[in-house]
């Protein structure tokens, strides 16, 4: 066998290891029981794959200089400091995985990517998480509604879901990982039993009708009457050759919205800003932090206040008073 022969069979070797070990990195730190775990793995996996594509370097030849690298490269493709900073720390998990693995860690000694991750972006700032103006929810449910109308079971399962985000304010996978069971019906409102972030099973009544009456739409319209009670998801692919009847995936249903979105003449779009814009009402109309707080589930007040500072006017409440002790000059 040639040189260059050994040399290719030796780099396919190597790629075929990395391959193996970011795979493994990928289900070791991805919880059985997390929602869309298939999604989630599939995002692990391609992330830290391109990184190394990017580097060409094995994982032990990697250096802080090659992350900053691959960091330029994802700032010039557009991404946003969230998200470059969400790749980079997928690479980060991947060292510290290396480096507690017995025999892996007698070779990986460093974390590069730690060394070179930028600094997690200012909460609440990005543009892709502001709440939406009333006028902006208005015209994104009303694009929503008129095509719901037209008989789509696609777009009325998304406008139950979109009823369903912003008269909740729950988090993403806290709706979307509904079952037929965790809804129930007492004096006549909706009570929905799900999972908050830190595990905890709550409930949470939804007193306005229009959330229900727009799955019982959406559900009629599909045949899945039934699906009320039963351990079966809530919401169901429908658009998709093969897949019909799985669970939808919050990806599925964020791309459905971004279209929605820029039919309605909004740019950008995220599903949490649903939470933001639900935040932003309940503290407008309640002028209450500890209300805005237990709306939103936060074990923390401190939590709620950078929250809605973030994404709230704030109201005027001296301007008058100052003026009133002006002379007449700016009457």
């Amino acid at each position: 066998m040639s040189d260059n022969s050994m040399q290719a069979l030796a780099k396919l070797d190597t790629d075929l290891a990395i391959r193996n070990a970011i795979g493994f990195w990928a289900e070791s730190s991805t919880r059985t029981e997390t929602y869309d775990r298939r999604d989630k793995l599939q995002d692990k996996i391609q992330v830290v794959s391109k990184f190394f594509a990017f580097a060409g370097k094995h994982p032990g030849e990697v250096k802080p200089e090659h992350i900053a690298k691959w960091r330029t490269y994802l700032e010039s493709q557009n991404q946003t400091p969230a998200t470059v900073y969400a790749r980079i720390s997928r690479v980060s998990s991947f060292y510290k995985w290396l480096m507690s693995d017995p025999q892996l860690g007698q070779h990986i000694r460093s974390n590069p990517a730690a060394q070179a991750r930028p600094r997690h972006p200012h909460p609440y700032q990005s543009e892709s998480v502001k709440a939406l103006t009333d006028d902006e929810m208005n015209r994104l449910l009303g694009v929503v509604k008129a095509q719901a109308d037209a008989g789509s079971v696609v777009v009325k399962r998304d406008y139950a879901l979109l009823l369903f985000f912003f008269l909740t304010g729950l988090r993403r996978n806290e709706v979307i990982s509904l079952r037929g069971k965790d809804l129930d019906r007492r004096d006549g409102r909706l009570v929905i039993k799900y999972r908050r972030k830190g595990g905890k099973f709550v409930g949470r009544e939804v007193d306005d009708p229009a959330a229900y009456e727009a799955l019982k739409d959406y559900l009629q319209a599909a045949n899945r009457g039934n699906v009320l009670g039963s351990e079966r998801p809530l919401w169901t692919r429908h658009d998709r050759a093969g897949k019909s009847g799985a669970p939808l995936s919050s990806r599925s249903f964020a791309d459905n919205l971004k279209a929605y979105a820029e039919e309605a003449g909004i740019p950008r779009i995220h599903i949490h800003q649903t939470r933001h814009t639900y935040a932003r009402i309940v503290a407008e109309e309640t002028g209450s932090y500890l209300d805005t707080q237990e709306a939103l589930d936060h074990e923390n007040a401190a939590t709620t206040r950078v929250y809605v500072q973030r994404i709230t006017v704030k109201v005027d409440k001296h301007s008058r008073k100052v003026a009133g002790r002006m002379k007449s000059l700016i009457r």
